[in-house]
């Protein structure tokens, strides 16, 4: 051959400018990045969560993917009347793809109003303001220009032009989200909108970036009689952007160490759990994680099941993620030892 031009970057490069977002097989860890609505719904006061993931590097340069956000809610549930608590949150997301290392790097700010509709449910709508910067670096990559029959010369032109290297622009995001929390079962269902504002990203095109619908599941069940320590948690997770879409299914099986006691310090939260999804048409991912002493601790793998398994070997990407809930006091009755 008398050119070897990295195909599989470009793909990359094209895909990524009209169709990628954050992306995260554990979408459920880092709630923030998934909806915004999720801002201070939890258990606990605060929460700093995170998730890495790399990805298809039998391919190519791999996909890099790194995110942590910090959340709170701030009426500590003190008010009687009007809102039930306000969440705010603070989030850092990075993305480096490729030769070329096509990056976008993103902090953003979220709000949401938390209502408290009756003894057990909750809806929260959220706001999320985000400033986007992305660069690319073409200093790697090489063309066919640049060969003299099978020898490259790195100083000879790519005749290849390209717009502007670096990007900037704002984004809007919002969502919904409905808990209903009894004494056995946990219900959520939760709805988002990304780009509200259809910015425009400007490294290749000056075309508006999409919006993009994001709707979410879980149901965690006990097994068993009313002492039973093991859960099932089915999730669906759906995402549309134009005609690019996503379908995550499965569950995980969670068995409890100790379950938190609601009233005295004598236990907290602890358990273990397996399990997996199936995203439709790419990928079977499993997953297991451990959480100890408010701490949360997972870890997945992709199985690459689509037609590009021909050139991965199956082999997907990986995914770590670490979260901590905590609290500022804690208001339940200490027992003496």
């Amino acid at each position: 051959m008398k050119f070897i031009i990295k195909i599989v970057f470009l793909l990359l490069v094209v895909g990524n400018n009209f169709a990628q977002d954050m992306h995260f097989s554990q979408f459920d860890v880092n709630v923030v990045t998934l909806n915004p609505a999720y801002t201070g719904v939890m258990k606990g006061d605060y929460r700093l969560a995170n998730n890495y993931r790399n990805q298809w590097g039998t391919v190519s340069a791999p996909y890099s993917t790194f995110s942590v956000t910090g959340d709170v809610n701030i009426l500590d549930k003190k008010v009687n009347k009007g809102l039930s608590d306000i969440g705010i949150g603070l989030g850092f997301f990075s993305d480096k793809i490729g030769t070329s290392n096509l990056a976008q790097n993103q902090f953003n700010f979220s709000l949401s109003a938390i209502q408290q509709v009756n003894f057990d449910t909750k809806l929260s709508l959220g706001l999320q303001g985000a400033y986007n910067q992305q660069s690319i670096s073409m200093n790697n990559v090489t063309w066919d220009t640049q060969f003299q029959g099978h020898k490259f010369q790195e100083d000879l032109p790519s005749q290849e032009l390209f717009g502007n290297s670096k990007s900037n622009y704002l984004d809007i995001n919002a969502g919904m989200l409905l808990q209903k929390e009894s004494w056995d079962n946990t219900f959520t269902l939760g709805g988002a909108i990304y780009h509200v504002n259809s910015p425009k990203r400007g490294i290749f095109t000056n075309e508006k970036l999409a919006p993009k619908l994001v709707a979410h599941f879980s149901y965690d069940i006990k097994l068993g009689r009313s002492n039973s320590q093991k859960r099932f948690i089915p999730k669906a997770l759906f995402t549309r952007q134009r005609k690019h879409q996503e379908i995550l299914v499965g569950g995980l099986l969670r068995q409890y160490i100790t379950e938190s006691s609601r009233y005295t310090q004598f236990a907290n939260e602890s358990y273990f759990e397996i399990g997996g999804y199936y995203r439709v048409l790419d990928a079977i991912v499993l997953v297991a994680g451990i959480d100890l002493k408010r701490f949360h601790f997972a870890l997945s793998y992709d199985i690459n099941v689509s037609k590009l398994r021909t050139a991965t070997n199956t082999i997907g990407g990986f995914e770590l993620s670490l979260a901590y809930k905590g609290i500022f006091s804690d208001n339940r009755i200490k027992l003496k030892k």
